[in-house]
C-alpha cells in the first residue's frame, strides 16, 4: 500500500489507490509522508554510504597502486646504477641490486594479483555514477525523475540498484576471468 500512488477521483474528500480502495485525504498525506521518509532514509543509508565505501575502496586501490608502481620505477631504475658501481670495495652493491630486483617481483605480482589499477578506476567510476544519478534525481534534471513523487522515488532506487547490481556483476566476471587464468596457466606448463 505505501507504493501506491494517491489520485483525485470525482469526489473532492477522498483519494483512489490503484483504484482499488478509497482513503481519506489524511491516510494519503501520511503515505506520502511514509514515502518520504523511506526516500531520505534510502539516500542517506544506502545512497550515501555506497558512495563512502565506493570512495574509500577506490582511495585505498589508488594508494596502493601508485605505492607498488614507484617501488617498480624506482628499484628498476636503481639497478643498473648500482649493477654499473659494483666494482672492486663496492661489491656489495650487487647484492642490494639482487635485493631490489626481487622488489621488483614481488611489487609487480602483487600488481597483477590484487590488480588495484582495474579496481581503483571501478569504484571510482560507480562511485561517480552513483553521485550523477543521486543528483539529477535531486534535481529532477530528467523526465522521468522531474515529478519529484513516489513513482519517480522509484525509478531513481531501481536505477542506483542497478548501478551498484552492475559493479558487482563487474566483480564476478572480474573474478571468473581471474579464477580462468590461474586455472589455465598451470595446465599449459603441464603439457609442455
Amino acid at each position: 500500500m505505501a507504493d501506491s500512488v494517491c489520485f483525485i477521483p470525482p469526489k473532492p474528500s477522498t483519494f483512489v489507490i490503484d483504484s482499488a480502495c478509497l482513503v481519506t485525504i489524511s491516510a494519503c498525506v501520511k503515505m506520502e509522508n511514509d514515502w518520504k521518509a523511506l526516500r531520505d532514509k534510502y539516500l542517506k543509508d544506502r545512497i550515501e554510504d555506497q558512495i563512502n565505501w565506493y570512495n574509500r575502496k577506490s582511495s585505498e586501490n589508488k594508494r596502493w597502486y601508485h605505492r607498488l608502481r614507484l617501488i617498480v620505477i624506482a628499484s628498476g631504475a636503481l639497478i643498473p646504477l648500482l649493477i654499473g658501481y659494483a666494482n672492486g670495495p663496492w661489491e656489495h652493491l650487487k647484492y642490494i641490486a639482487g635485493i631490489l630486483g626481487a622488489a621488483v617481483a614481488i611489487a609487480e605480482g602483487i600488481l597483477s594479483l590484487k590488480r588495484y589499477r582495474e579496481l581503483w578506476s571501478a569504484y571510482r567510476l560507480s562511485a561517480e555514477r552513483l553521485i550523477r544519478e543521486r543528483w539529477l534525481y535531486e534535481n529532477g534534471a530528467t523526465a522521468a525523475y522531474a515529478s519529484g513523487d513516489a513513482a519517480a522515488f522509484r525509478r531513481f532506487v531501481l536505477q542506483a540498484e542497478q548501478i551498484m547490481s552492475s559493479e558487482n556483476e563487474e566483480w564476478i566476471k572480474f573474478i571468473k576471468q581471474d579464477d580462468k587464468v590461474s586455472e589455465a596457466s598451470p595446465k599449459g606448463e603441464a603439457s609442455r
